[in-house]
């Protein structure tokens, strides 16, 4: 080989991947549901999901025994939860909650501390006058009614206040008319505003002059719109109105009308939702407000007299009394309740309803799913408070799970308005990231006893963010991590285009001289052995449109596709280079004309999103500054993957096979992507299409209450389409397309129910 040309190396490649393809045309076997024998007539089975289904094939395309086993276990006992009476000190001086557990208060945001007697204020910035010393007096600062001292101070903040500072928060309210009128300086501590006053949420909405025309700093909207006689801040019905991106408990045309927020679980209808943080009812405690004090009667839950809570969440399993059934299956998990600066606080202070969570309120009540591809952090949250699998006895418990909000804290909290830093002035946000995990971490080891009893090996994190677990403290490394990044080499460096998130470069501040990349290296991105890739959050509606919903089947007439950032403005680091080859490869060969590949960004590849998938036969996989959210796109439109990231495990690799359903082509050999793909059998691609069918569902997200009655609400307005019933005529005469329509309940086996089963596989690892 080596002495072959470049020309003869690349002829050589492909007949090697030819040969490979003529030997798997060999022994493709017939797959239940799937296609017939090869040359044969394909028929179309039948096939509905639902809790009885046979677990062979509930479990169809599964590696080992994990599945099976899990539903082959014999059940457990459901017993009656412990309650603790443990009374905390001052009454949480009313602005926190007691855990009756622990004896120790949680406190909303703008307390800390024993007792929560701690002011914690969150500036209206994030400049501080003497950067090497962040405990400093804010560059911006308000005086004592909470106005900023001086507008044009230098120094662009985006949450600067050109009014009035609610600096628990670190949120900007109008003044005047319309502004906010904090609570007196002798009110007792929790005392809401006099008035609470419409939001000036960023920069934009801020004014670009004062009222004597001298210029802001960041300011992006005239002072006459929001000051002016006719300002928003000045006159109920103003001209001019900001987009009420946040905070979310307040919507309406101009940001002023109350609107519920996101809780985790809804504060199991036993408290009310303060952005984020829960306000439990008298006696009910944790951060879901779902325990009750030892000796409390069980009280009705509000949640099914409140429609916007009922339509997206029912009262936890583990509070019901009598339980919901005599047994269960394992795991059984505990989940942590935080100190709240890890979950709760950082929804507080997100100022932004559309991010970190993965869904939200908008105005009247309504809910949407979030776009945010990070939510499978308080996805995942939310789906544990209410699982059957989450019991509130630790003794009992198989895993404990840690609801840590890193990236929440990343983006959008981190470098917004902090208190005034959380870890240093300055650095990458993945070392503020590492210094929270390690604090969590140490936190659970002051507080409770059972990291020490297994040395962590039993606890759950999740790496939601670009890197995945490439940055863990090693503190945290014996546990289980669920990642979306199955990066697989040991010896590891950041390759983010995204300097921010570089956590290869260190970073030396008073807090730490030494660093804090010594507390991160020596170990891999992700362990197969002990870790799991899971898919990332995709809202219902995203995938509304797939055929795999039951939307009309169409054509596969775009043999290759790929729309997002193909790195036209970046170095050759993001992506590895491979979407930037490929796009360029695409454009000199007119690859669109002559082959109908679509590769590009928005302004080359224009049309509906889910519709383009839904007609693709290929869909590109390749990395951008770390994990690619296209495997999910494609498997749920049920388009086959192809991969191109060398040494990096596919969301469940470990479970599934995945070489069934998908391509994966060497990095060294994407020049030849479309030589390769061509070369593909129609029957290898009609099998692979088939195993898609059967797997994809797995991939999504949908068992909560909402998502689960949106994804059936979506399969039935679907099957009332004409051209479904057109195609279902005409399928009667005609070879059917595939992969087949999914048919069945979209709450059984979801992506949450997969990791469930997996992690029954992995107790006695833990042991």
């Amino acid at each position: 080989m080596a002495k072959l040309s470049p020309f003869a190396r690349a002829r050589w490649r492909l007949r090697q991947w030819c040969l490979l393809l003529q030997v798997t045309q060999l022994v493709i076997a017939v797959q239940p549901g799937g296609v017939g024998q090869l040359g044969g007539q394909q028929q179309e089975r039948p096939w509905q999901l639902g809790e009885d289904t046979p677990v062979q094939t509930r479990c169809a395309k599964t590696k080992g025994t994990w599945c099976t086993d899990f539903f082959g276990q014999a059940p457990v006992t459901w017993k009656t939860a412990p309650r603790g009476s443990t009374e905390c000190e001052g009454g949480c001086n009313n602005v926190g909650r007691c855990n009756y557990d622990t004896g120790y208060c949680d406190c909303a945001a703008g307390w800390t501390g024993p007792g929560c007697k701690t002011r914690q204020k969150r500036p209206c910035t994030n400049h501080f006058r003497t950067p090497e010393d962040p405990s400093t007096e804010p560059r911006s600062h308000i005086g004592p009614d909470k106005r900023d001292l001086n507008w044009t101070e230098p120094g662009v903040t985006p949450s600067r206040c050109y009014g009035v500072c609610d600096d628990d928060l670190g949120l900007c309210y109008c003044d005047g008319p319309l502004g906010r009128i904090p609570a007196p300086d002798d009110a007792p501590p929790g005392t809401p505003p006099r008035r609470r006053g419409r939001p000036l949420m960023n920069q934009f909405e801020q004014p670009t002059t004062t009222y004597d025309g001298k210029p802001t700093w960041g300011g992006g909207t005239p002072y006459e719109k929001v000051y002016g006689p006719e300002g928003y801040c000045n006159v109920t019905h103003s001209p001019w109105k900001p987009n009420c991106g946040g905070p979310e408990d307040l919507g309406g045309d101009y940001c002023d009308q109350p609107n519920e927020a996101f809780c985790p679980g809804g504060c199991s209808g036993h408290g009310a939702c303060n952005l984020g943080f829960c306000i439990c009812d008298e006696g009910y405690y944790g951060h879901d407000c779902a325990r009750r004090k030892a000796g409390m009667p069980l009280l009705p839950s509000r949640i099914p007299t409140t429609p916007w809570l009922s339509r997206e969440v029912h009262e936890p399993r583990a509070a019901l009394e009598p339980p919901p059934s005599a047994t269960r299956r394992r795991p059984l998990i505990y989940v942590y309740d935080m100190e709240p600066l890890y979950n709760a606080k950082m929804l507080q202070y997100r100022l932004a309803s559309a991010w970190c969570t993965h869904r939200f309120y908008t105005s009247g009540n309504g809910t949407a799913y979030s776009p945010w591809c990070y939510g499978v952090e308080s996805g995942l949250h939310e789906y544990l408070l209410l699982s059957e699998h989450r019991t509130f006895d630790p003794e009992e418990a198989d895993f404990f799970y840690v609801p840590v909000y890193i990236s929440c804290l990343i983006w959008p909290v981190l470098n917004y308005a902090d208190f005034p830093v959380f870890y240093s002035n300055g650095g990458t946000r993945v070392m503020h990231a590492v210094n929270m995990l390690s604090e969590a971490r140490d936190w659970i080891d002051a507080n409770y006893p059972f990291w020490k009893r297994r040395g962590g090996r039993d606890h759950i994190w999740t790496f939601p963010h670009d890197e995945g677990a490439c940055w863990a403290p090693n503190s945290i490394v014996s546990s289980i991590w669920l990642t979306h990044w199955g990066r697989m080499d040991p010896d590891h460096t950041s390759k983010s285009s995204f300097d921010a998130d570089n956590y290869t470069r260190d970073f030396v501040s008073p807090r730490q001289p030494k660093g804090y990349t010594h507390l991160i290296q020596g170990h891999g991105c992700y362990d197969p052995k002990k870790d799991l890739v899971i898919p990332i959050w995709r809202p219902p509606l995203h995938y509304a449109r797939s055929p795999l919903q039951g939307a009309p089947a169409k054509p596969r007439d775009i043999f290759l596709f790929f729309r997002g950032d193909v790195g036209k403005k970046r170095s050759m680091l993001y992506s590895r280079g491979v979407r930037q080859k490929i796009y360029n490869m695409s454009i000199a060969n007119n690859w669109r004309q002559k082959y109908n590949v679509l590769v590009g960004d928005g302004q080359d590849v224009q049309g509906d999103y889910s519709d383009l998938l839904s007609r693709s036969l290929f869909c590109l996989v390749a990395t951008g500054d770390g994990w690619s959210a296209r495997t999910e796109d494609a498997v749920l439109h049920g388009c086959i993957p192809v991969v191109v990231i060398d040494g990096v495990h596919m969301k469940f690799e470990t479970l599934f096979d995945v070489d069934s359903f998908s391509i994966r082509i060497p990095e060294a050999d994407v020049a030849n992507i479309l030589t390769i793909l061509k070369a593909l059998p129609e029957e290898r691609v009609r099998a692979m299409q088939a195993n898609l069918g059967q797997v994809w569902h797995r991939y999504r997200y949908a068992d909560l209450p909402g998502i689960a009655d949106t994804t059936r609400a979506t399969q039935a307005s679907n099957a009332a389409d004409p051209l479904v019933r057109e195609a279902a005529e005409l399928s009667k005469s005609a070879e059917p397309r595939f992969p087949r329509p999914f048919r069945g309940d979209p709450a059984v086996d979801d992506a949450f129910a997969t990791i469930i089963q997996w992690l029954h596989s992995r107790i006695p690892d833990t042991r």
